[in-house]
């Protein structure tokens, strides 16, 4: 059978949705990518808790090449029947794929656990094999969110039926095995960098002030740690040769806003842009210096791979997969929550002691990290799968 033969179905735990565009958005791009070689589909479901539905609302639509359904259906208070929903809601998806691809040959779950176990009744009784992407930073020792005996047995007899586990980092690979999730069928794979920041063309045009810094994240402070970069930026004032660039939204948007004018830190160069889609991230990344992730957990932000796509070195913590990507040859490392650290690095930059060959680091990470490589990447691992 050929790759375009091979029908895959991706059972997705986050997914980007109608209230939140960007959830699970790297899941997308490798469903995206896996589509350029192989037929895709997606079944994402969500709890709407917005509006009233009355029973479920299955909502299909082809998108970048792939077959997703999204089943939205009303929240329960019981937990057994939250979870006899889930499932009800995800075989509604699932049956409509069936009828929008003519069947699947494999699943591929994104995020376990209950996604994992659905997959396991196809293989044990359908006999569709099935794979699995974690990206959960939960198995990390520092968040401690992988508990529950029951829980863990299960997701144990599940990774050790898995055709392949791919994670982004070997720490990730690592953190799963110390819970005993153990399995010879791990391996790398790199989120999918979007068209966006393989195609811009870099600029030679800077700011006025002089060099350009960027932040871009979920503004989620227990583990970005924005609020860390606010604070060296305030005690950075006496400097008037740079600009400092926040892009996205989330929970603590508001708050750290709220510091940057407490502060009273010039808004014509801390500026604070919200939300971006992919080519507006890109259109800013075209003219930066250096990219400014001060995370204090992590597992590993496809942020840092966009910005090696377009010729940007990355200022990140230690932490994670992080010290496995970033290295002296594209970056600087630092440790996670200490701020006179950063500062210092922040300082040695704009200073010019750090110099990195950015036209190598885009180059390479294009090639490394394109659609067209993953993709035939995962296609590959399906039709060994199978």
């Amino acid at each position: 059978m050929n790759r375009k033969q091979t029908k895959v179905l991706n059972l997705a735990r986050w997914y980007p949705h109608r209230y939140d565009p960007m959830l699970g958005l790297f899941v997308h791009r490798h469903a995206a990518a896996a589509s350029r070689y192989c037929t895709v589909g997606t079944v994402y479901t969500h709890v709407d808790t917005e509006k009233q539905i009355d029973g479920f609302e299955v909502e299909y639509k082809l998108e970048d090449g792939v077959h997703v359904v999204r089943v939205y259906y009303n929240a329960a208070s019981n937990p057994v029947n939250k979870a006899l929903l889930f499932y009800q809601a995800n075989l509604k998806g699932i049956a409509h794929i069936r009828h929008e691809m003519g069947g699947f040959d494999i699943v591929h779950v994104h995020i376990l656990t209950r996604l994992g176990l659905l997959a396991l009744y196809y293989k044990w009784i359908k006999g569709v094999p099935f794979v699995i992407s974690e990206h959960w930073s939960r198995y990390l020792s520092l968040t401690n969110g992988f508990n529950g005996f029951f829980r863990k047995k299960l997701t144990r007899i599940v990774v050790k039926n898995a055709g392949a586990v791919t994670v982004v980092t070997n720490n990730m690979m690592k953190a799963m095995k110390s819970h005993r999730l153990y399995s010879d069928k791990y391996r790398l794979l790199a989120n999918v960098v979007d068209d966006p920041f393989l195609s811009t063309l870099t600029s030679t045009k800077k700011p006025s002030a002089g060099k350009k810094l960027l932040h871009v994240s979920c503004f989620e402070d227990a583990s970005k740690n924005v609020s860390g970069i606010v604070r060296a930026l305030n005690r950075m004032k006496n400097r008037d040769d740079f600009e400092f660039h926040f892009i996205g939204d989330g929970i603590d948007f508001k708050m750290i806003t709220e510091m940057a004018n407490d502060y009273g830190l010039d808004k014509s160069r801390i500026i604070f842009h919200g939300l971006m889609d992919s080519k507006q991230i890109a259109d800013e990344m075209a003219d930066t210096d250096l990219l400014v992730m001060f995370s204090n957990y992590e597992n590993f932000p496809v942020v840092i791979n966009e910005a090696f796509c377009m010729g940007v070195p990355v200022l990140a913590t230690s932490v994670g997969g992080i010290p496995e990507r970033v290295n002296k040859s594209n970056g600087i490392l630092i440790a996670p929550g200490d701020e006179q650290a950063l500062e210092e690095a922040l300082i040695s930059f704009l200073n010019g002691k750090y110099v990195f060959d950015t036209t190598q680091l885009m180059t390479q990470s294009r090639k490394e990290f394109s659609a067209e490589a993953i993709g035939e990447e995962l296609c590959e691992m399906y039709l060994k799968g199978k």
